[in-house]
């Protein structure tokens, strides 16, 4: 035996025969096979409508829920906020700071059809900031949690370009719920 792989085995630690990685305590297995469940199961953008449901408004903003429906034959999971950032338009560029996130939420599983939701805070300071050079936003960029692919919400807003470039959004977890308005 080597002397690396002797003192690695002393040390409690991978010999080298292990794969790099592979969990050595029971909580680090169950760990990972939630990990592992989890994105099996992740919802994929693709499988989703993202669309706004109606809210309400108030001295500060919008408060509306950000929807997510299952459009896949199998359920899948959300866990955690969406990314959400003012756009000019499909396709275009993004206005100012993407939304504050309050990530922490449950594993809401979606059956085909089911609609998750998360609270969406558009706040109304642009319209009340002096310094503000205002911009007509064509819609929002979403990120469904834990995903690499947007998808892109028509709403039209007016936000302020940078330097003035927020946070104007806020957004809160995915909860069970078409109709979440409060983070």
């Amino acid at each position: 035996m080597s002397l690396a792989v002797a003192a690695s085995t002393a040390c409690g630690g991978a010999t080298a025969g292990d794969p790099v990685g592979t969990p050595t305590t029971s909580g680090e297995v169950e760990a990972e096979a939630l990990r592992d469940s989890e994105s099996a199961n992740r919802c994929l953008t693709a499988d989703l409508r993202v669309h706004l449901g109606p809210g309400n408004n108030d001295m500060q903003g919008i408060h509306v829920p950000l929807r997510f429906t299952n459009t896949a034959g199998q359920p899948c999971t959300l866990h955690g906020a969406p990314g959400v950032s003012y756009v000019t338009g499909q396709g275009g560029e993004q206005i100012g700071l993407p939304a504050q996130r309050h990530v922490d939420g449950p594993v809401v599983t979606l059956k085909p059809g089911a609609t998750a939701s998360a609270a969406l805070f558009l706040s109304s300071a642009p319209q009340k900031t002096p310094d503000c050079e205002e911009v007509q936003a064509g819609g929002l960029r979403v990120y469904p949690p834990n995903a690499t692919e947007p998808e892109f919400v028509g709403h039209t807003a007016t936000t302020c370009a940078p330097p003035l470039g927020g946070p104007f959004l806020e957004v809160g977890p995915v909860r069970p719920g078409a109709d979440n308005t409060r983070i």
